[in-house]
């Protein structure tokens, strides 16, 4: 019930809470006024005290209209709090100077100077207590004698606004504070979304970069193995056989790589087969392939590749596969070299081929996914890669991949 209450007040119009809230007080004051009146008091030294009158003395004019404008501008205090508040405590403290009837008048600028210290900002707020202060100080020393309760009659009500204006900065802080804290929590969930949609494009890409390296190479060796039985079935049945079992083989080792890749997609981290990635002490087995589509490949290794790290020697077996995929697929080549060569702190790659080559600005400028990938994946691990026309025509591709984690 009591949530239902606060929900239908939320959506209603502030101006008419506060339209509200002027009225209210006014017409509570009136009755006070007309109250006291009625029961005939007699004014001492600008003190009530009950006793009674020999006529009526009803309130003058003058302390009704005081008291409306002390409240009334109230209804405005959120539509214009400077106004409300200027025009309450003006009337509020000639109220305290020219009328002898007591009257809780001290309400309206409580209310005011609550509103503005809450929508203002620190520093105003605090002038502003200062300012009601100083006038509410000088509004008693007018109108009470030294030998009255001036500490009861004026330091109470300046404890009073000031406390309110504390109250209204406190409150300023609370909206402040939460304001603060849903914007962050925006951008939080911004941040988190993004951070989501960077890492599914990072998966996307490396996944792509991945079957890519594994269908074309495979692709490549069965088509030209494919092309070479056809042409030799009807001359040299034996060779004809060899191409096709060697088509074979490689088919179903790209599908086995393949599975592979879709079992870890699609089953649980824990669950995901454990099998290790092809890497680059399998080089070559790798080489050997391409040797048997028809190209004389020379490779020559520096160094020990079994303690090559697993990132990057699983980057440089990609590498060498695709440079290898591009050589049998689109340089027209006869002969081709791989060199790797183990540092300390580097792994280095070069293939050459002899085949048609071109210049490096049509290199640049034709890069397709395979050139791509295999940037992509030297430059996320901090080294450097060159493609280029080889020093005796075709071309001539190197790869260096720092063998520790610090320039990544």
């Amino acid at each position: 019930m009591t949530t239902r209450l606060k929900k239908r007040i939320a959506h209603i119009d502030p101006l008419w809470l506060d339209l509200g809230l002027a009225v209210g007080l006014t017409a509570l004051v009136f009755l006070q006024l007309w109250l006291m009146t009625s029961l005939h008091p007699a004014p001492l030294n600008g003190r009530f005290m009950r006793q009674p009158r020999l006529e009526t003395a009803p309130a003058d004019w003058l302390a009704y209209a005081l008291v409306a404008a002390s409240f009334l501008p109230l209804a405005v205090r959120r539509k214009a709090p400077w106004v409300a508040f200027t025009v309450s405590c003006t009337a509020a403290i000639v109220y305290s100077v020219t009328i002898p009837m007591p009257a809780p008048t001290i309400l309206a600028p409580m209310i005011a100077i609550y509103t503005v210290a809450s929508r203002a900002r620190q520093r105003r707020a605090g002038l502003l207590a200062v300012l009601v202060t100083g006038l509410v100080i000088a509004a008693g020393l007018f109108v009470f004698s030294p030998t009255v309760r001036w500490v009861a009659e004026v330091v109470g009500p300046i404890v009073l606004l000031t406390a309110t204006a504390l109250l209204g900065e406190a409150e300023r802080n609370r909206r402040g504070y939460i304001a603060e804290f849903e914007r962050r929590a925006v951008e939080a969930e911004r941040t988190r979304e993004e951070e989501a949609r960077r890492r599914v494009d990072e998966e996307r890409i490396r996944i792509a970069r991945e079957v890519h390296d594994i269908v074309a190479h495979s692709l490549s060796i069965v088509t030209v193995q494919a092309s070479a039985a056809s042409a030799l079935i009807d001359t040299s049945p034996e060779r004809a056989r060899e191409s096709i079992e060697n088509v074979r083989a490689t088919g179903k080792q790209a599908l086995a790589e393949l599975r592979s890749m879709l079992d870890v997609l699609r089953t649980a981290e824990g669950d995901a087969p454990l099998a290790p990635a092809a890497d680059i002490t399998k080089i070559e087995q790798l080489v050997g392939h391409v040797r048997e589509a028809g190209i004389d490949v020379a490779l020559t290794v520096s160094g020990d590749l079994v303690s090559v790290p697993a990132y990057a020697g699983v980057s440089a077996y990609r590498i060498v596969q695709e440079a290898l995929t591009n050589i049998v697929r689109h340089a027209g080549a006869q002969h081709a070299s791989v060199h790797v060569a183990v540092g300390h702190r580097e792994l280095s790659v070069e293939i050459i081929d002899d085949g048609i080559g071109t210049d490096a600005d049509a290199l640049y400028a034709t890069e397709g996914h395979g050139i791509r990938g295999m940037r992509e994946r030297v430059e996320a691990l901090g080294g450097s890669f060159e493609i280029g026309p080889g020093q005796h025509g075709g071309v001539r591709l190197s790869a260096t991949i720092p063998l520790t984690r610090s320039a990544s």
